[in-house]
């Protein structure tokens, strides 16, 4: 283009000169002169229409960019509204009211939903943080009713032996309910072997604790929310 727009200058400036001067052809040497110009104007005319295209092509940007901090603000609101959410329906665990398979099912509809939005893992993680440690307060409360040997949490068993209920006990020294701060798998395994108190059923669930903590999900579900 470059080129073009040079030969267009010269067949311009040194073509219709000689035509009107040697040939004495007025018509022809204006014919000429425009048909330089056609060519000069032509080879600059990807550029102009970039030229004209500029403001619009800024505007089209300035929009598509306040529509993406728009879009982002929506999922930061929505992020915001569902920690308030999952934290909120963690917490109703503690005194009773919904089901543990209602709210399970509830916290994956959000999530589900935060992902359909477009929220990162980062944000996503944000949201549910409190849930997280609600859940761990749960296994600690399971954990804790089978090392008694108990059928239900508030049942009494008659047969608990000294050393199941010191270490039920030293777990639950452990426990920060109001910062929803449990011991970690490990802590508790710690206790279970120092009071020599294990089962089938405690190494069910403290497998069942680590895995969540490591993989972000209840692998037993099922008897999970009967819980």
């Amino acid at each position: 283009m470059k080129l073009l727009f040079w030969i267009g200058i010269v067949f311009t400036l040194v073509v219709p000169p000689i035509i009107g001067v040697y040939f004495g052809d007025q018509s022809t040497s204006w014919a000429a002169a425009l048909c330089g110009a056609f060519v000069t104007f032509v080879s600059r005319l990807s550029e102009l229409a970039e030229l004209s295209l500029g403001p619009v092509k800024a505007k089209m940007k300035e929009k598509v960019d306040e529509a993406s901090a728009t879009i982002e603000q929506l999922r930061n609101v929505a992020v915001a509204n569902s920690e308030a959410t999952l934290t909120d329906l963690i917490a109703g665990n503690f005194i009773d009211g919904m089901s543990q398979a209602k709210r399970l099912q509830i916290h994956d509809n959000i999530i589900c939903a935060l992902r359909q939005i477009g929220a990162t893992d980062a944000q996503i993680e944000n949201a549910e943080k409190d849930w997280k440690k609600g859940i761990t307060v749960i296994y600690h409360r399971i954990i804790r009713r089978v090392v008694m040997g108990r059928e239900q949490a508030s049942v009494i068993n008659s047969k608990t032996t000294e050393n199941q209920n010191a270490a039920a006990s030293e777990m639950q020294d452990l426990l920060d309910f109001d910062n929803w701060m449990a011991p970690s798998p490990h802590q508790i395994e710690m206790i279970l072997k120092k009071y020599s108190v294990r089962s089938s059923e405690i190494n069910f669930w403290v497998s069942d604790y680590k895995h969540f903590l490591e993989c972000n999900e209840i692998r037993h579900g099922d008897q999970f929310v009967k819980e």
